[in-house]
């Protein structure tokens, strides 16, 4: 899988690699023309005069121009290489299931694929290119010394082999510390990134020592495991390169006193003394390969095993307008352990229905179930079994607001509408409605929101996820507690909207305020079959329940 991955970026970018090989072959050309002129003009009647100096100056200057143009093209290209790239590791990222985008951490995840785009960045413009760039330099260099001498050949071929098998040897152990360090950085990062996202947090400790105590380990943690990577890579590598250049100054030897004792002639020295620095800086390059490899499978495995083996399970059928949810004793699986509903309801659209329940009994995994986020059982959407639905179909059906809204670091606008430009007649129909009203008063369209909504009071940012709602013309409106964080008189004019813009659409909520269930029509009262076990959602767990609080208001119930 993780070389169908390879193979279809490097397909789908021809140009990016087309344009490395030329500029690879134009460097080894640079790099040999000197040791090939002399050769050749050597071996001629009139041998070596003035008119070489200019003809390698020239092949030089005309080789290096054409490097420098295709150097400039090939840094503008990669822009987008890496874009296409990245994006398709988030578009990966997108479709993993669930539990498992829970699990694995979003920033750790967001860590590890930065990471996978600059290593084939790195490699293609460095490690393959080395690795071609050896290839054609000892190639040259091997037909130069059997034109020198037959034992010359033979015994810079030898060497060949002897760093082949010793860098398989390295590999072999080097890849297993390569994975434990991108994990280790990763997991670093990522408690950088949550614990000082916080402002508020950070600043209120007394003291760094704190903060010192919590990520300094984990970050020593890291270093440590980098430097053991390194001395491994490096140590071993040092030991192929010792015996590289102990070959390489015996060699020198040998061909002095050959010369010396009139084996060979004079002119030898000349020869050999352009093409063993070359020889042995191609093997040198192999060191540097061998790292760059290994980081690249190591990436490769990544986004195999973590991303790719993770993909949720979709159906194939497109759902139209959502008219009926069916409850038929929910059911869906977690870590080996089956936790199941016992309702049975049918759900109508112009319905508004108020999910009732303790803190921890399910209701915020009963609605991730109507999304689709876990494979469940016992849901029919317009009588057809949820498991059979699209995924992109279902949701695009459901508008839906969690307890954890997401704000970028963008205007308001591009916050309500996802990074895209509202319409004026978006923006009419939101400024008619109380909900961004508190918002408005202070701040325009084009007012900067700040990380994670630190410029945003809990409420406001709770009315951003309730606008968003308001404008995605949905058949089902799902909210998860999302007047929490507002009063009484504000919470009643945003149902107000909700309802209004929901226009005899389903609309199911949970809500622990007792006076939240008089927007309602109709209630359930979760009852789990799992009296001794948890159910998990984007909170922790919580001990299944069943039942409602005697003192809410008693609607219809659906059972």
């Amino acid at each position: 899988m993780k070389n169908s991955f390879l193979k279809n970026l490097l397909l789908n970018n021809k140009k990016f690699v087309a344009i490395t090989l030329v500029l690879v072959t134009l460097t080894s050309i640079t790099a040999t023309i000197t040791p090939v002129l002399v050769q050749l003009l050597s071996n001629t009647a009139e041998g070596m005069s003035v008119s070489a100096f200019g003809i390698v100056i020239g092949a030089m200057t005309l080789s290096f121009v054409m490097q420098f143009a295709l150097l400039v093209y090939r840094e503008n290209y990669a822009a987008r290489f890496n874009t296409q790239h990245l994006s398709s590791l988030l578009r990966r990222m997108h479709g993993m299931t669930y539990d498992s985008y829970i699990k694995r951490e979003p920033t750790y995840l967001i860590n590890r694929m930065f990471g996978a785009v600059d290593n084939l960045y790195l490699f293609l413009v460095s490690g393959l290119g080395e690795l071609i760039r050896a290839l054609l330099v000892l190639s040259v260099v091997l037909v130069l010394a059997f034109s020198v001498h037959v034992l010359v050949f033979l015994a810079l071929l030898l060497l060949i082999p002897v760093n082949f098998f010793g860098f398989r040897f390295i590999n072999r152990r080097l890849k297993s510390k390569m994975e434990s360090m991108q994990e280790q950085s990763a997991t670093a990062n990522k408690d950088l990134v949550s614990t000082l996202s916080n402002a508020d947090a950070v600043k209120q400790l007394p003291q760094y020592e704190v903060l010192e105590r919590l990520l300094v380990p984990g970050i020593g943690k890291m270093y440590r495991t980098l430097a053991g990577t390194n001395r491994f890579a490096q140590g071993t590598s040092s030991i192929v390169d010792f015996i590289n250049r102990l070959f390489q100054n015996m060699l020198y030897l040998t061909i002095t006193y050959a010369i010396a004792r009139q084996w060979l002639p004079i002119g030898s020295i000349v020869i050999v003394g352009l093409i063993l620095p070359l020889f042995f800086d191609a093997l040198g390059g192999l060191t540097r390969i061998n790292l760059n490899l290994k980081t690249l499978e190591t990436s490769l495995d990544f986004v195999a095993s973590e991303l790719d083996a993770q993909r949720e399970a979709d159906g194939a059928i497109e759902v139209g307008r959502i008219g009926e949810i069916t409850l038929e004793n929910p059911m869906f699986e977690l870590d080996g352990k089956t936790m199941s509903y016992r309702i049975n309801a049918r759900l109508c659209a112009g319905q508004v229905v108020h999910l009732q329940g303790p803190s921890g009994s399910g209701k915020s995994s009963l609605l991730k179930l109507l999304l689709g986020f876990r494979n469940g059982r016992g849901i029919r959407i317009n009588d057809i079994p949820i498991d059979k639905i699209a995924k992109r179909s279902l949701r695009s059906r459901i508008a839906y607001a969690s307890q954890q809204m997401t704000i970028l670091s963008k205007s308001l606008e591009e916050n309500i509408g996802w990074g895209r430009a509202l319409t004026n007649g978006e923006k009419e129909k939101l400024e008619k409605s109380a909900v961004l009203a508190p918002i408005l008063r202070s701040r325009s369209w084009d007012a900067p929101l700040t990380e994670n909504g630190a410029n945003l009071s809990g409420g406001e940012k709770q009315r951003v996820a309730v606008a968003r709602m308001l404008l995605q013309g949905a058949d089902v409106y799902l909210l998860d507690e999302c007047t929490s964080s507002i009063d009484q008189a504000s919470a009643d004019d945003i149902f107000r909207t909700l309802l209004e813009a929901a226009g005899g659409k389903l609309v199911i909520y949970t809500s622990h305020s007792r006076d939240a269930a008089k927007y309602a029509t109709h209630t359930i009262c979760i009852e789990t079959g799992n009296f001794n076990e948890y159910i998990l959602d984007d909170r922790g767990s919580g001990q299944a329940a069943s039942g409602h609080d005697p003192d809410d208001p008693q609607l219809p119930e659906i059972r």
